[in-house]
């Protein structure tokens, strides 16, 4: 009986085991399957909104891409339109899945300030599938005069915008212009046809002929038109008349191309620049750029010999973050997110892309990623930013956070941050701060505020506000930022830095009572800050610069590490680039003005940062230099290769910023050339200098061109120069000729010192003789040719023809000192 007793004991608690075991994994299968089903997937469709364009000249030109929001002239640089003689602009609508409905448009200066004209688009034309509207502008615009026109279409669904800048002029002469540019693309898939391409090269020694990632006029014949390659245009091609003023233009042409090699097909995005320069006799390429840039895919051998070929690219394009660990491995390969796993089963997840189906979209690449962290447990956290062309946010700018997990393989999308503004100042901002820390707090900056985002709980706090741009600086991990006191009224008279551990959330002031000292950059997480003496703090450098006595450079926790100092010297111009700091040093003469007397560089011994130490270049065949990443030997293995599975959007938040934007303390300049915004800067000299090699142009803050390369004429003769000497004598005495840039009565006063003279000759073509300093003293450049330059003294009275050569010296001599004027 106790035996029976026992038996049934042990069988109860058996039975009871197996059904208790049961029972858990019944609810752990369910609370999983529970999980799972409150999980809310999504995918990033197709483009759907619909594209304008342009037909003219019998080309497809300026797809105009539909915004969410009001973009105001944050589009304004994208491209212009020249109107027809009767003004009646046809635009061509791409429909796509999205009929419109009705339409309406406003033409508006291009700052804003002024509405010239508003009304209702009465014409949609539907024939088939063909839909145009036409845009019936009036006589209210001037000729010669650059205007926004914002189209608004209803597709019943949404109430998309749509922007371009319009001219009217009786100076068209885009169907030559656009001629040449189309012609130079399309003849360099065909080597026979492109021999008359050669008129225009101009080859050299020092290029670089053996990549394909960035080519121009100066690569050989056989480089341009794509070496042995056999490459071949895929599909359309995508033109964009980026710049016109009826002698000059930007265009710029985006397409696929393919090649075959081994049976395996590549891919290669690209983007041709063009600068053309129209005269009755002939058109000047004055520059031609070309980008390209291969696609990353599953070619078989792509992974061999310890490296991770990504194939042909450039460095701006490309951007790689390793674990602590080292297993994982982060790429970003020409605007598409990867992960590559190391280890006994190699694996390349693609994680993230906005390509789709449909050429026009995948070439409209109005934006990037940038990679914040790889974890040791492969998740990666990135940012999304610039316009958004599929998916549930396309249409809108702005920056998206992701979070891909690796365990779920599902990328997550945590919030989007809206901002009605260009891709490429988003790009500029991005690139100045976007930092997540361990514990993931985001921090970023953008127009003058430093704010942070917890990213657990979307709480928005601010770190500082009310900043110039050139007030601020962060390292190259962006872990350490710095910035001048925002209350002070300019950036030359603050007493205080505060540098930030935004890792650590340390906080130090740098401090100066008898002193005032700025913010000049970072090398690597070094900063580096100038000091300027009290007394000299009003003395402005004829360049528009107030120089500085001393440079500091400064530790992660801002102790000194070296003091730069001469005596009786100051030190003006300061550029970090890099390990260099570049700089002139100048002391006081006589009269109270500044003398230069050399230029220096300072130069770090510092290492180079890792992700130079895993992305290499090597050769490869026809394909000439490419790109890799260092990876682990895999010997006889071969790569898995999968995309993300789950796309989430369970956490997918709308975060507003409303944020003002900081007012300038000093007038800037905004620099573009070869169809892209290359960022503003404090002095003419300074934007000048970023796209001068690029035959670029320079614009004020009211989107008026004040400099342009490729606009000059060979011959310019000032008529009445006499009479305008003298009236530009009258203007000096009011104005202070070391400022950037005034504007006084109908003119502006424009300090052009530091350009080279035949840069600053392009004020002559303006009407006004260019102000040339020798010695002190005041001349005026009053005509040039293609050998000599007139110099007419102060009066007026006296003029001296120079050579050109024996010009540019003199002037050198004299630090290139001039004032130009521009009606």
């Amino acid at each position: 009986m106790k035996k029976h007793t026992i038996n049934l004991i042990k069988r109860t608690l058996f039975m009871s085991g197996i059904f208790i075991a049961a029972l858990l994994v019944y609810f752990f299968i369910s609370f999983k399957s529970m999980e799972h089903a409150i999980e809310v997937y999504s995918t990033l469709d197709e483009s759907k909104l619909p594209v304008l364009y342009v037909e003219t000249n019998g080309y497809i030109i300026n797809p105009m891409h539909a915004y969410i929001q009001d973009m105001g002239n944050k589009a304004v640089r994208d491209m212009i339109t020249i109107l027809p003689e009767d003004r009646q602009l046809k635009l061509n609508i791409w429909e796509y899945d999205h009929t419109a409905i009705s339409a309406k448009y406003e033409i508006r200066s291009l700052n804003l300030e002024q509405l010239i004209e508003k009304g209702d688009i009465k014409s949609i034309d539907k024939d088939g599938n063909n839909t145009s509207i036409i845009v019936p502008i009036q006589n209210l615009i001037k000729k010669d005069q650059q205007y926004l026109l914002k189209v608004i279409l209803d597709t019943g669904e949404k109430t998309l915008n749509y922007y371009t800048r319009i001219l009217w002029t009786d100076k068209d002469h885009t169907k030559e212009l656009e001629d040449i540019a189309i012609g130079f693309t399309l003849c360099t898939f065909d080597k026979n046809e492109a021999k008359n391409l050669s008129t225009y090269l101009e080859s050299n020694n020092i290029a670089d002929n053996n990549t394909l990632a960035h080519i121009d006029l100066h690569n050989s014949f056989n480089q341009i038109t794509w070496s042995d390659t056999d490459m071949k245009l895929s599909g359309q091609y995508y033109v964009t008349l980026k710049e016109y003023d009826g002698l000059m233009s930007e265009i710029q042409i985006q397409y696929e191309s393919e090649m075959e090699d081994e049976g395996e097909k590549t891919v290669f995005d690209n983007e041709d620049n063009y600068v053309l320069r129209y005269d009755p006799s002939r058109i000047y390429i004055m520059d031609f750029d070309r980008k390209t840039h291969e696609v990353y895919n599953k070619k078989s051998d792509s992974a061999k010999n310890k490296k991770l070929i990504l194939g042909i690219g450039n460095d701006e394009d490309i951007s790689v973050v390793t674990s602590e660990n080292k297993d994982y491995i982060a790429f970003k390969s020409n605007k598409d997110l990867w992960i590559y796993e190391q280890g006994k089963n190699p694996k390349a997840t693609e994680i993230f892309t906005l390509r789709t189906n449909d050429s026009l979209r995948q070439n409209y690449d109005k934006h990037d990623i940038k990679i914040l962290s790889m974890e040791e447990n492969g998740n990666v956290n990135f940012l999304l930013y610039g316009y958004i062309n599929r998916g549930q946010h396309e249409g809108k700018t702005g920056i998206v956070y992701y979070t891909y997990d690796y365990a779920k393989e599902t990328v997550i999308e945590n919030f989007i941050i809206p901002l009605a503004e260009s891709y490429e100042v988003i790009k500029n901002n991005v690139n100045r701060l976007a930092y997540l820390t361990k514990d993931k707090r985001l921090y970023m900056y953008y127009k003058g505020n430093i704010f942070g985002i917890d990213t657990n709980s979307f709480e928005v706090f601010m770190v500082e506000s009310g900043l110039n741009d050139i007030e601020f600086a962060s390292s190259e991990s962006q872990r350490y930022v710095a910035y001048q006191d925002p209350k002070e009224e300019d950036i030359y008279h603050s007493r205080k830095i505060t540098h930030i551990d935004l890792e650590n959330n340390i906080k130090i002031d740098i401090l100066k009572n008898d002193s005032y000292i700025r913010v000049l950059g970072f090398n690597q997480d070094d900063l580096i800050y100038g000091e300027i003496d009290e007394g000299n703090a009003e003395s402005f450098t004829y360049d528009s610069d107030i120089p500085v006595s001393a440079i500091h450079i400064t530790d992660a926790e801002t102790n000194e590490k070296t003091e730069y100092k001469k005596e009786g010297l100051y030190f003006t111009n300061i550029f970090v680039d890099g390990i260099r700091i570049k700089f002139d040093e100048i002391e006081n003469s006589v009269n109270g003005n500044y003398r230069f007397v050399k230029s220096e560089t300072i130069i770090s011994n510092k290492n180079t940062n890792e992700e130079s130490e895993v992305l290499g270049t090597t050769n490869s065949g026809k394909y000439g230099k490419v790109k890799y990443i260092e990876i682990n030997d895999i010997g006889a293995k071969e790569v898995k290769y999968q995309t993300a599975k789950n796309y989430s959007i369970e956490r997918a938040s709308n975060i507003e910023l409303n944020i003002s934007e900081a007012s300038e303390k000093n007038h800037v300049f905004y620099a573009y050339s070869l169809g892209h915004y290359r960022g503003k800067e404090r002095t003419l000299r300074d934007a000048y200098r970023k796209v001068h090699d690029d035959y670029g142009y320079v614009i004020n803050e009211d989107g008026d061109i004040i400099w342009n390369r490729a606009d000059k004429s060979a011959i310019v003769k000032i008529n009445k120069a006499s009479d305008k000497i003298t009236e530009i004598s009258q203007l000096l005495a009011n104005a202070n000729v070391k400022e950037a840039i005034q504007k006084i009565d109908e003119y502006t006063v424009l300090n052009a010192t530091g350009m080279d003279m035949i840069s600053a000759l392009y004020y002559l073509n303006k009407g006004y003789p260019l102000i040339a300093y020798k010695n002190d003293e005041i001349n005026y450049i009053t005509a040039y040719d293609q050998r000599n330059i007139t110099l007419t003294d102060i009066n007026g009275n006296s003029q001296t023809v120079m050579g050109r050569d024996d010009a540019e010296k003199l002037f050198e001599s004299n630090r290139n000192r001039f004032i130009a004027i521009l009606p």
